[in-house]
């Protein structure tokens, strides 16, 4: 027999009171959020109005569990978009603390999380000074190519499958 997960009603207003989670009751899960966001575009686990829909029914281990809260870029363009102004980088940003605050994450995921977005601003950075100086802007193939070619050297990637191709 499957037991049902415990869910936590008042979470919802614990996540509201903390600095980032101001707007979260007043979302009415539009999607807007989702629409408008490069992460969910090539991950789509990541989904902004289904992370707040747990939040407010109260889903809270399965949130503050879950990698997809460390998966956003920090980007603001949910918030850019969003008719309410819900502020949802700066509420996955509260989840983040909560999730190390209650122990179920490293408090270390913080700084290399942090440190990531650092380094991949750093890569984009110099990916778009090495093709300007070119001067001429590559094909579009001759970009991808390019772009297979150097994400193929990272061990850990996809090899390129999905990104370039």
């Amino acid at each position: 027999m499957k037991t049902q997960k415990e869910l936590d009603a008042r979470w919802k207003f614990q996540v509201a009171s903390r600095p980032g989670g101001e707007g979260l009751l007043v979302c009415f899960a539009c999607g807007v959020c989702t629409a408008g966001c490069p992460v969910s575009e090539v991950e789509e686990r990541f989904n902004p109005r289904r992370i707040i829909h747990q939040v407010l029914m109260g889903n809270r281990e399965d949130v503050l569990r879950s990698k997809e809260i460390w998966m956003c870029i920090g980007c603001y363009t949910c918030t850019a978009h969003c008719p309410q102004d819900v502020e949802f980088t700066n509420l996955l940003k509260a989840l983040r603390i909560m999730a190390v605050e209650e122990g179920y994450v490293d408090k270390r995921w913080l700084r290399i999380v942090d440190e990531i977005d650092r380094r991949t601003q750093s890569l984009r950075r110099d990916l778009v000074e090495y093709l300007w100086d070119r001067g001429t802007p590559p094909s579009e193939e001759e970009f991808a190519r390019l772009y297979k070619q150097e994400t193929e050297k990272l061990s850990w990637t996809r090899k390129g499958e999905d990104d370039a191709e």
